[in-house]
């Protein structure tokens, strides 16, 4: 999987999720200190996010970070 369709597959996991927990992108940064503009660019799948700040994200909104690595040939 490209990176691109990784991001956009991370972003609409978690905006998914913020629906199904009836959060607005506004009471994410209000939890998170995170600006809206880069929770949206996340749930779009665009720009870049820090670890620190996708893990604090992800735990605001009950969600965990699972990485399996794996060896391209």
């Amino acid at each position: 999987m490209k990176i691109l369709d990784q991001k956009q597959a991370i972003g609409k996991l978690i905006a998914n999720r913020r629906k199904i927990v009836k959060m607005e992108q506004s009471d994410v940064e209000d939890y998170t200190g995170i600006s809206i503009g880069t929770i949206s660019k996340l749930e779009n799948g665009k720009g870049n996010i820090s670890l620190e700040n996708l893990l604090k994200i992800l735990d605001i909104l009950g969600m965990e970070l699972s990485v399996d690595v794996k060896q391209s040939v």
